[in-house]
């Protein structure tokens, strides 16, 4: 048996953000120190560019420090956490049962259909108004909004295959792999278990991968995001499938705002195809129903198979 399995939820919590907030800095160090060859500034010079007294920072330098924050708030310690709080870390991060090739096609296509229901939701959320006392707030959360998009709109606009890759990497594959690590590989099962609810452990898991994006007008269809790509990986037992549709979600973004050069454009992505009507969110409702029934019918089958072997 497992020793490291009892320890209590809150000690499992306290381990994973301890491990979360030692690599971020250890990560931010390195990575500040080899910014000084790689970009050409002093230390000095970098302090204040990333202070944002000086002037805009580049693109590039940005990036480089955008991917070093996802290496090391999110790849990680999953891996490192997953050393600590169990013997068999690969099956603690939910690589026991690898996806069969109809369970990955069958996410692919989930992610697509839902397409007009995220659009719904992101409708609905952004139409929400906050009371008259928290103007200042609203007027806050607003301009928070805006800064994402303008930096977004930077993150994103190249005109390279190669700007293309990079950017790849930066908002699909290192979010795909780190935050469903984290937030559904060990947050979740976390919550999970301190609640004694594998529904709970995954809406707490969604809501706070919701809220660290800190973009109220987001919130719901990300967390909605966030509670599908759990149960994806509670259906299947695979963390490759909740890895999969987040990377896909994210990717197709990323590539239709390389071929439209307009960040607004995908926000409509899914009214392209579908329409603004009732119909294409009914529609997208039933098709997600079902793509998610046949990853459950799946996932079933498969671990009772191996199961029985």
């Amino acid at each position: 048996m497992d020793s490291k399995l009892f320890l209590h939820p809150v000690t499992k919590l306290m381990t994973i953000i301890f491990i979360m907030v030692t690599s971020f800095f250890v990560f931010f160090l390195l990575g500040y120190v080899l910014a000084v060859p790689l970009f050409g500034h002093s230390f000095q010079e970098l302090s204040v560019l990333l202070s944002g007294k000086g002037q805009q920072l580049h693109p590039n330098i940005l990036k480089y420090f955008q991917i070093l924050q996802s290496l090391g708030l999110f790849v990680i310690p999953p891996f490192i956490a997953a050393r600590f709080l169990s013997q068999q870390p690969a099956e603690y991060l939910g690589f026991r049962y690898p996806p069969n090739a109809w369970s990955l096609l069958t996410v692919v296509v989930l992610i697509f259909v839902s397409l007009p229901l995220i659009n719904f939701l992101a409708q609905v959320n952004q139409s929400i108004d906050l009371p008259d006392q928290f103007g200042s707030l609203e007027r806050w959360l607003m301009n928070r909004e805006e800064n994402a998009r303008q930096m977004t709109d930077r993150f994103l606009r190249v005109h390279t295959p190669a700007g293309l890759a990079v950017n790849l990497l930066m908002v699909a594959v290192l979010p795909a792999l780190g935050e469903e690590l984290l937030f559904r590989g060990v947050i979740q099962r976390i919550f999970a278990e301190w609640t004694r609810s594998v529904h709970w452990g995954i809406v707490i898991a969604a809501f706070l991968f919701s809220a660290l994006h800190v973009q109220f007008y987001g919130l719901i269809p990300r967390m909605f995001l966030g509670v599908l790509f759990g149960y994806l990986l509670v259906w299947s037992g695979s963390m490759w499938l909740p890895v999969l549709a987040h990377f896909v979600n994210n990717a197709s973004a990323v590539v239709y705002y390389y071929v439209v050069q307009d960040e607004s454009a995908f926000s409509s992505a899914g009214d392209d195809l579908f329409g603004e009507h009732l119909a294409g969110v009914v529609f997208s409702v039933v098709m997600v129903g079902l793509c998610c029934y046949l990853v459950y019918i799946t996932g079933r089958n498969q671990v009772m198979q191996k199961n029985h072997y």
